[in-house]
């Protein structure tokens, strides 16, 4: 009698070496092939040996981080928290009528203003540090586009350049 696994035709790869010699380099590779399982072997022991052998990739964590590693992964959130307040907002002021609730400028003012100073030079800081940050970083990359300080020197130059201005505008709009 044929067990069902034989049936479905559960397969299982076998590599056989496959040298192939390309200019001085000698390449080696392998190629699978389709062999039948046994009668006693399932899926789920197929699936399992076909993970033990597969590459894990490498996690961010063995990476020393480095200012363009860092800088894009700023950029990246910046425009995620920016682009997701002023969707949440768009949103609730579009939905704020049927709830009966006022989200107008005139409330909106009020209620920023009657926050602590603490809590509302927090909250300056951290909108204007994203915008400005996100905006900065953005101007790098539309010169990058150009081809102009696409070297390490110039990575690095703009990328300080873009932590100095952040920082000035972050400033200025935070206190003044």
């Amino acid at each position: 009698m044929i067990s069902a696994g034989t049936r479905t035709g559960l397969l299982k790869a076998s590599r056989i070496p496959l040298q192939r010699t390309i200019g001085a380099k000698g390449v080696r590779a392998f190629i699978a092939t389709p062999k039948r399982c046994t009668e006693e072997e399932s899926q789920a022991a197929v699936a399992e040996r076909a993970r033990k052998n597969r590459p894990v990739s490498p996690n961010l964590g063995i990476y020393k981080p480095q200012m363009s590693m860092v800088l894009s992964a700023l950029h990246r959130n910046t425009g995620v928290a920016v682009a997701g307040a002023a969707y949440l907002y768009t949103a609730a002021f579009g939905v704020a009528p049927l709830l009966g609730l006022d989200l107008g400028s005139v409330t909106a003012a009020s209620t920023v203003a009657a926050l602590p100073i603490p809590v509302l030079l927090g909250l300056k800081a951290l909108i204007s540090g994203c915008l400005s940050f996100h905006c900065f970083n953005g101007i790098r990359h539309l010169v990058w586009d150009t081809g102009k300080y696409v070297s390490n020197q110039g990575v690095f130059k703009t990328g300080y350049a873009v932590i100095g201005a952040t920082a000035l505008a972050t400033g200025y709009l935070t206190f003044f």
